[in-house]
């Protein structure tokens, strides 16, 4: 099986240009805090290739992992964007979200099916965690796994996150709720921090909520106060202190701290491109790459984070 696999890899690269075929060289060192490094991809519909990809994580040590809904390809490549794992689960119907855990378990939801699906490091389908809702292939699942082996599954058409233990027990089903009001929050993402919080985008409401592993509200973190004119997406990424969001513009990047003090504003369209866009998923590895996925280009974007 690894044999074909290399076998398509290499033909991969023949065919549609080698793996790094597309990147750039990195841009001069300098005081910027954040610079681009260059972009690996090949489009196409084959083990190793990106045809429409949806979402990114990284793993411990920096490795990239991309599911692609047309394709239905669960891939993970290395930090340059060589290909190491490439394979396909039959009964996923429409995969959307990605999540890696620190034991390198790949977990992929699948609204479809309503369900997340737990893969082993080397493909192998483990156990599926099924939500107690209507599947809809309209709905948004989204997947977040703590340190402990905590897992969290948003259901963001019916606004309620379930809670699994490492063995997949159902511990609760919560829905988020803001501050002492308890105001409506519409949630669309979820992540995992390191500092063991879960953090919750609400575009609507234009912010990010940080709760408790067993959904306490925490703190409200945005742009509404802090950056004018600003619309924050639900594609973000947390990790060493900071959050890192795209704008609904899908162009523009901010950063701000875990407490939520701003830090900066990246403009991403020299690399992206000038016109509107979806906003792209984000992932940041270890290594302090930002990692940004251009599903138009069928492509990642690298970047050095010099903080």
């Amino acid at each position: 099986m690894d044999r074909w696999l290399h076998a398509l890899f290499a033909l991969a690269c023949l065919l549609g240009g080698c793996c790094q075929a597309n990147a750039q060289a990195p841009r001069a060192p300098g005081s910027a805090p954040v610079t681009y490094i260059g972009a690996w991809g090949v489009r196409g519909d084959g083990p190793g290739q990106l045809s429409q990809p949806a979402c990114i994580a990284t793993d411990a040590v920096g490795d990239a992992y991309i599911v692609d809904t047309r394709s239905h390809f669960v891939e993970k490549f290395d930090p340059h964007g060589t290909p190491l794992l490439a394979f396909q689960e039959e009964n996923l119907k429409h995969p959307q979200a990605i999540a890696v855990d620190s034991g390198g378990a790949i977990y992929v939801t699948d609204s479809g099916r309503g369900s997340a699906t737990v893969f082993l490091p080397n493909g192998d389908r483990y156990h599926e965690v099924r939500l107690r809702t209507h599947p809809n292939i309209e709905d948004v699942l989204d997947v977040a796994v703590g340190d402990d082996g905590t897992i969290q599954i948003l259901d963001a058409d019916a606004g309620k996150i379930f809670t699994f233990n490492p063995r997949f027990r159902l511990l609760q089903t919560w829905s988020p709720a803001a501050g002492m009001s308890n105001s409506r929050v519409r949630p669309k993402a979820i992540v995992n921090g390191q500092d063991g919080f879960l953090y919750v985008a609400d575009p609507a409401a234009n912010r990010i909520l940080r709760f408790t592993g067993d959904g306490k509200f925490s703190a409200e973190l945005g742009g509404n106060a802090d950056r004018s004119g600003s619309k924050l997406s639900d594609q973000f990424a947390v990790i060493s202190g900071y959050i890192f969001v795209m704008d609904m513009d899908g162009r523009m990047l901010h950063v701000f701290s875990t407490d939520g003090q701003p830090k900066l504003d990246v403009d991403l369209a020299p690399e992206l491109g000038h016109a509107k866009r979806s906003a792209p998923a984000l992932a940041v590895s270890p290594r302090k790459e930002l990692l940004v996925l251009d599903a138009r280009e069928a492509r990642v974007l690298r970047y050095r984070l010099n903080f």
